[in-house]
């Protein structure tokens, strides 16, 4: 007699669709594990990348305000008031280092050295100029210079270094009836940037770098009235070279920046032969930092501005003593708080 179990097809189909789901659930959780992995990884690498692109921004940004700051004084040429000068302050972790030739030469020099340790920070800042010009009249000088500077700034979570440089020509004349002075330059050059985190390789792009200032300074003398004013504007631009090398895209900033001051001096009467003189002034500050390229970073402009007062009176003996007086507030129009005193010196020989 046969005996048939009608019962073994549906245990054969449970049991298959118990272990269909068990490989179904398995290549699931293996399939999420490669995808987390994957991604976790490309979340990381893209979180290095953005922030590598704020460093390099920051730095391009401190190299080009360095820059600016550091453009040599071409005035002295004309006005003949200055002389060469070598000082150097140097202690066991800081130091500065400034070198100027003398200004009746038609070949010129400039040096500015910095370094400093603060804690596990370490800031080296070093720049140099020279330059060549002729006399194409009294009150008109044409010359070249050549530039190049070098910052190092290497702390507990990121090293950045940079060194280039720069060459272009400049120009400087006299107005004829007053001691006021025009100069003006534009610099073309490269520089390599350098910006690494700790742990991760260095990104070392070039740049392309320029820079266009205009200047004019001196005083306008009016009888007993003296105005002094000062006008500096700044253009300069560093662009990561899109043939530069390393993984971060192109990307750029635009600084401008104007700077201008108005001074007087009033001669109020004249005390035992010697001018008592009503000093004062304002001054007025702009810049304005614009980034290109990357999305990534979330700011994209910066602006910043404020404004400076002063009055005082000053008095000189014909001794060579003197009285000087002066009081100031500092940082009108800023985000900052202001800043205001008054100050007192005197000088007395015997």
């Amino acid at each position: 007699m046969k005996k048939t179990h009608v019962h073994s097809g549906m245990y054969a189909a449970v049991l298959s669709q118990a272990v269909g789901r068990a490989v179904l659930r398995w290549c699931a959780i293996i399939l999420a594990l490669v995808v987390w992995l994957f991604g976790m990884a490309d979340i990381s690498a893209r979180a290095d990348t953005v922030e590598t692109q704020k460093l390099m921004f920051q730095f391009q940004n401190a190299r080009t305000k360095k820059l600016v700051l550091h453009q040599p004084d071409l005035v002295a040429f004309l006005s003949g008031a200055g002389s060469g000068a070598l000082n150097a302050d140097i202690t066991d972790h800081r130091g500065t280092l400034t070198f100027s030739s003398s200004v009746d030469r038609r070949l010129w020099a400039r040096v500015n050295g910095r370094w400093g340790e603060d804690g596990q920070r370490k800031d080296k800042y070093g720049f140099g100029a020279m330059g060549l010009h002729a006399y194409v009249r009294p009150s008109l000088i044409v010359g070249g210079m050549i530039e190049a500077d070098y910052l190092s700034q290497a702390g507990t979570v990121s090293d950045k270094e940079g060194l280039g440089a720069m060459a272009g020509p400049y120009f400087l004349a006299r107005n004829a009836n007053h001691p006021l002075f025009f100069e003006g330059r534009f610099l073309y050059g490269r520089a390599s940037n350098g910006v690494r985190l700790l742990g991760d390789s260095k990104e070392r792009p070039d740049t392309r770098r320029t820079l266009a200032q205009l200047k004019m300074s001196g005083q306008l003398r009016y009888g007993i009235t003296t105005l002094i004013p000062s006008i500096l504007a700044s253009y300069a631009t560093d662009d990561v070279s899109p043939r530069g090398g390393g993984s971060l895209p192109e990307q750029g900033i635009r600084l401008r920046q104007i700077k201008m001051r108005l001074g007087f001096r009033h001669t109020l009467r004249q005390m035992n032969g010697a001018p008592f003189t009503l000093n004062g002034g304002g001054a007025l500050s702009s810049t304005s930092t614009r980034r290109y390229g990357s999305d990534a970073l979330a700011t994209v402009n910066q602006r910043d501005g404020h404004g400076r007062v002063n009055l005082g009176v000053s008095y000189f003996t014909q001794a060579g003593g003197a009285i000087v007086i002066d009081s100031f507030v500092d940082g009108l129009g800023a985000s900052t708080s202001q800043n205001y005193g008054l100050k007192a010196a005197f000088n007395i020989r015997f």
